[in-house]
């Protein structure tokens, strides 16, 4: 087997960011909904689409243009994905975009992919993401469903925890010691054991002793 060079793993905020989606079956559709999640501007480009793809278009959700692919698409976009079962759109679209300094993914077909998709489930803020670089998508979705069974409610809350104490601490060392507490102290043991109210009672010591230090709240 030859050698492989590992992606560098990133987690893209699109929020208001405007991205074309070229196809629209079963493939095109399941990009489509993440990219709406994640507050992306959609511009998807298909002569046809699935049920969902059409509800989303109708409800104003996404921007839907029922029509092939021509070239001067891409420009304009944040990002390009393309999910389609004809080679020659990926490739022509794929070039387009690199020549334009654009990013892009073309389902199934590494070798013109910038960057892939992994495998991902969320828990509230939480992400579970598995990637093997476009090489084994299912073996990838095993492990995700794997992993996501060890992410617990308690985690959920504990981090949005940590986010809203991010927001309200100073930065510092002592910041950071609190923040580490919370998962390997025993706040984080007695979330774990559901025991909310133990734990909030003892993260209220642990502010009072923050607050009596001098630290500012």
């Amino acid at each position: 087997m030859g050698s492989h060079v590992p992606d560098y793993p990133v987690c893209l905020r699109l929020a208001g960011r405007r991205v074309l989606l070229v196809g629209g079956g079963n493939v095109a559709e399941g990009r489509a909904l993440a990219l709406v999640d994640a507050g992306a501007r959609v511009h998807l480009i298909a002569p046809e689409v699935t049920a969902a793809l059409r509800a989303l278009a109708a409800t104003g959700r996404l921007e839907w243009e029922p029509r092939v692919y021509a070239p001067g698409d891409a420009r304009g976009h944040a990002l390009v994905l393309v999910a389609t079962d004809e080679p020659r759109v990926g490739l022509e679209v794929a070039d387009e975009a690199r020549a334009l300094g654009l990013w892009v993914n073309v389902a199934d077909e590494p070798a013109l992919c910038d960057f892939t998709l992994p495998s991902v489930e969320r828990r509230g803020p939480i992400t579970v993401a598995v990637s093997t670089a476009g090489l084994a998508p299912a073996l990838a979705r095993h492990l995700r469903r794997e992993l996501a069974r060890h992410v617990e409610p308690h985690h959920v809350w504990l981090a949005r925890l940590s986010g809203w104490l991010r927001r309200h601490l100073p930065r510092g060392a002592e910041r950071q010691r609190l923040l580490k507490r919370l998962v390997d102290g025993d706040i984080g043991a007695l979330l774990a054991r559901g025991e909310r109210a133990a734990a909030t009672a003892r993260l209220r010591t642990e502010l009072k002793h923050w607050k009596s230090s001098g630290e500012p709240t």
